[in-house]
């Protein structure tokens, strides 16, 4: 009898074994998947957000470079003055189309592609302004450069900054969303790390006080019976 009482305690313990195993497995697939994920976020929050902020930021820079570049050319006299500023002018430009090329290769949501395309409409209304300029002050005209750049180069270059603020304006707001849902990962983490202590120290128990009643039936000594 004490040794099926036994057996039956053995396999209790085992079974408990078995379930922290499996609960155990389970909660590091959880955990490991939770940790890529918030790596991936963070990865994310990297290359698709701080990186192409930046490039943006460089790009507004090099715009306001080009308008006052724009500017000496209107005012300047000499030929040779006018060639080094259309060359720093075009050089200006071709980086910012190497650094549009690399903004698109990253994950764009659908407002960043709206904005991106209203981008390009308004850097075409500027390049043709900006042609135009340039054209009218290297023949000369300056009064006429003077007045296009006063008034439909400031307005094509003003019409062109508002999509390029409002794709910085959505790399702070993509980003603080996965910044917030990678955070909701750590905390599940942690969550799940205490679930896992608070399982053990309840398996821990339950495997002692097994092994205590064992041990008390152990140390009961069968009782003799005199047969009349």
């Amino acid at each position: 009898m004490s040794w099926s009482f036994g057996m039956k305690k053995r396999n209790k313990v085992a079974l408990a074994f078995l379930a922290v195993f499996l609960m155990i497995v389970l909660t590091n697939w959880v955990v490991s998947y939770s940790m890529e994920q918030v790596a991936n976020k963070f990865e994310t929050i990297y290359q698709d957000r701080l990186v192409p902020s930046l490039d943006i930021s460089e790009i507004l820079e090099r715009y306001y470079q080009n308008r006052m570049l724009l500017e000496e050319h209107v005012l300047a006299t000499k030929a040779t003055s006018h060639d080094s500023l259309q060359q720093l002018i075009v050089a200006n430009s071709g980086i910012i189309d190497s650094l549009v090329t690399k903004y698109e290769k990253t994950y764009l949501v659908a407002q960043e592609q709206e904005n991106l395309a209203a981008y390009k409409k308004r850097f075409n209304e500027l390049v043709q302004v900006q042609d135009k300029i340039i054209i009218l002050s290297a023949q000369g005209q300056k009064a006429k450069a003077q007045q296009l750049y006063s008034s439909s180069g400031q307005t094509a270059f003003q019409n062109l900054l508002d999509p390029l603020h409002q794709l910085i304006r959505v790399q702070g707001d993509i980003g603080q969303e996965l910044y917030e849902s990678a955070d909701r990962n750590v905390k599940m983490l942690r969550v799940l790390s205490y679930f896992v202590i608070a399982i053990a120290v309840i398996i821990a128990l339950i495997v002692g006080t097994l092994l205590q009643t064992s041990r008390k039936l152990n140390n009961i000594k069968p009782q003799k019976y005199n047969l009349n």
